[in-house]
């Protein structure tokens, strides 16, 4: 899997019960933890593709912005009114995209922690984003039985 792309909810259960259908012992494999963050719940990661940030998504519905060379939180970001399920970072890493239990999905621009963009339009749930590889295009999936394809190529290349 590349940095910055998330597995959806439904992937990593999948990705679990493999496991423990198939003996795999992640904690018997002698690889303990590098690091340990404290944030409560997180149901979604995402590495920025350079490595220098990692988005933390919370059931407190923000989304923290973590500074991988300190491991301190760089900037928190805020506006959904439900668990955040999902993070993605766009390849160039000027965009963050967060999906939420709110049914939206936020475009933030990571060097300043604004929003640009609350996109609507699903009924449901909002359980995955991720980015294409030009970062022009946005997929995400939601509980309401839809993958819906947003065109985000005015936030990615001016």
């Amino acid at each position: 899997m590349r940095a910055g792309k998330v597995l959806g909810l439904g992937a990593a259960l999948g990705v679990l019960l493999w496991a423990v259908g198939n003996n795999v012992g992640f904690a018997q494999e002698g690889l303990p933890p590098v690091r340990t963050l404290g944030f409560g719940p997180v149901p979604a990661v995402a590495f920025s593709l350079d490595g220098r940030y990692l988005a933390v998504g919370t059931l407190g519905s923000s989304v923290q912005l973590i500074e991988t060379s300190s491991w301190q939180v760089a900037r928190t970001f805020e506006g959904h009114t439900g668990w955040v399920f999902s993070v993605a970072f766009s390849p160039d890493g000027r965009l963050l995209a967060s999906g939420s239990l709110d049914g939206t999905i936020k475009l933030w621009e990571v060097a300043t922690g604004r929003e640009l963009r609350t996109l609507q339009g699903h009924t449901g749930y909002v359980y995955s984003v991720a980015f294409s590889p030009d970062g022009r295009t946005l997929a995400s999936g939601s509980c309401d039985n839809s993958v819906k394809l947003w065109n985000v190529s005015r936030y990615t290349y001016r």
